[in-house]
């Protein structure tokens, strides 16, 4: 929640003690609530809802019940905490920002396409690293429009090489060279991906958030 708020594309609905909700641009509301009091004055100030993000599981009924949104993603969440960078990863090839040229090929290799040709054509403006092995594209990892690193994709023929590791790394070190904070949020059924967020120095949380849409 933090990213919105330092690059200014969040409003502020409420912040107490006791809570905080805001609303991204994009219109994701993300929201944490200390108890069922903070969650009720949060829940009171959407008239609608269409995208939300709660940090803690224990209101996700009531926001089905509330808005009716039925799809859901639980996550844990990654933060690289540490005052350092990573250092790079090496992997047998480069590390290099991707041309928005690239948004059809990108969509067509993401093993979790969604929002289009368009969202990938933002996520190249944003900033997307592509690995190259020999010339050649091995895999990608980018930012989604709330600032989570995401989108880490590595091909099959090139699994098991250390690119994703690398990838990881690199969209890290881009994140905190640009003064974002450097997060990702992973499926909790996506051992691999915790896993990797764990070697590279991610710090992973106990807790589990929610997506609903």
């Amino acid at each position: 929640m933090l990213e919105p708020l330092r690059r200014g594309t969040a409003e502020l609905l409420y912040a107490e003690e006791d809570g905080v909700l805001l609303c991204e641009s994009g219109g994701i509301h993300m929201m944490s609530a200390a108890g069922p009091a903070a969650a009720e004055r949060c829940f009171a100030l959407l008239s609608r809802c269409a995208m939300l993000v709660g940090h803690e599981l224990w209101y996700k009924a009531e926001a089905v019940r509330r808005f009716g949104l039925h799809e859901e993603q639980i996550c844990y969440q990654a933060a690289w905490l540490a005052p350092e960078p990573p250092a790079a990863a090496p992997f047998g090839g480069e590390l290099r920002l991707l041309g928005e040229e690239m948004a059809q090929w990108v969509y067509d290799h993401y093993s979790h396409p969604f929002g289009g040709v368009a969202y990938m054509q933002g996520a190249l403006r944003r900033g997307m690293l592509g690995a190259f092995v020999d010339g050649a594209c091995a895999g990608f990892a980018g930012f989604h429009e709330e600032g989570s690193i995401g989108m880490l994709e590595v091909l099959p023929a090139y699994r098991r090489r250390g690119v994703g590791e690398a990838l990881l790394r690199g969209a890290v070190r881009l994140a905190l060279e640009r003064g974002q904070y450097a997060f990702g949020q992973v499926f909790t059924d996506n051992q691999a991906s915790l896993a990797l967020q764990r070697k590279v120095g991610m710090s992973v949380s106990r807790e589990r958030l929610f997506w609903l849409f």
